[in-house]
């Protein structure tokens, strides 16, 4: 008798696919594996840019922050002298050493003494003014003996001294009659929808010495407000008597209240020991997925302000004593 094959032998293991429901539930399962996945990166992406633009921020603002520093401890410079007659030491400058305007300066390129201020809010700007020398300005290529401005544009030493009497030279030398003044001018210039701060300063023209045309130092610097330490006197009363309780600062004013303590520019701004500059700047682009409501920052003032267009902001502050003005015992 030949062996059959059993038909039902075949049926007992039949190849077998996903139900339905299997499927389902798998493509539900790779879903949600996949959503959190791209939330994963979406969040680490997002981070990743808001701390890129923040570290951008920080070094724009503490690089903002040590220019102006740098000028504002050069403020009131001079090369000391001694007068023939064997008086005080004097400097070839003795005015002032800033001079500033809340708002801004109506014409940036107008004598120190005839500056005016921007009404209403803005912008503070403020004037530094030092004796400029090749040790404490950066030399030119072509010609190290030649004092620069904040732009690196040489000065001719046009100014008179203000020493006097002359002081006796030493055998085989001889003194010269005019110095190399620096005045510089900081303020925030929109440049093209982009904030900036921007210098403009004394600077050789043919032969004789002018306020250059701004350029910008810096981007995203969006607001500057500029607060003043005064004393109880001038820098000049004191001079010749040192009085530590008279001589130190007394307040902190903004530009126009320092303008009404006296009545000559010499004596106000002569007053002022320190000086308290805060800058408020801005990211480089937009932060993506910005909150609906926008981000609330800190202004210069301490007040919230809230900004809708997607920019980080952030206000960077400090305070410079003006070394210069201060008198020794």
């Amino acid at each position: 008798m030949s062996a059959t094959a059993n038909p039902c032998a075949r049926m007992r293991h039949p190849a077998r696919g996903f139900t339905l429901i299997e499927l389902l539930i798998s493509l539900a399962i790779g879903l949600v594996i996949l959503a959190a996945g791209l939330s994963v990166f979406a969040t680490s992406s997002r981070s990743s840019q808001l701390s890129e633009v923040e570290t951008q921020m920080n070094e724009d603002g503490i690089l903002a922050l040590n220019l102006i520093q740098q000028q504002l401890k050069q403020a009131g410079f001079s090369q000391q002298l001694i007068p023939s007659n064997g008086a005080t030491v004097m400097g070839n400058y003795a005015g002032p050493a800033v001079r500033g305007c809340d708002g801004g300066f109506v014409d940036a390129a107008a004598a120190f003494d005839q500056l005016s201020c921007v009404k209403g809010d803005g912008s503070d700007a403020i004037a530094i003014r030092y004796e400029a020398t090749p040790d404490n300005t950066i030399p030119l290529l072509t010609d190290p003996t030649v004092a620069t401005n904040c732009l690196g544009n040489s000065i001719l030493p046009l100014t008179p001294t203000q020493v006097s009497p002359r002081p006796t030279p030493a055998a085989g030398t001889s003194l010269a009659d005019h110095y190399t003044l620096a005045d510089n001018r900081y303020l925030v210039i929109d440049a093209k929808t982009t904030p900036m701060l921007s210098c403009r300063g004394m600077e050789k023209r043919n032969t004789a010495n002018i306020i250059g045309a701004p350029q910008p130092l810096l981007a995203n610097v969006e607001s500057m407000q500029i607060l003043y330490g005064v004393a109880s006197r001038p820098s000049a009363e004191l001079a010749a008597t040192y009085d530590p309780l008279l001589h130190q600062i007394v307040d902190y004013h903004e530009a126009s209240d320092v303008d009404k303590l006296s009545e000559t520019i010499e004596d106000r701004w002569g007053r002022v020991l320190s000086v308290r500059v805060c800058l408020l700047m801005r990211s480089d682009r937009p932060v993506r997925d910005a909150p609906e409501g926008g981000m609330t920052y800190k202004r210069c003032d301490n007040a919230d302000e809230t900004g809708t267009d997607g920019y980080l902001r952030r206000t960077y502050t400090t305070t410079v004593l003006l070394r210069n003005r201060l008198i020794a015992p």
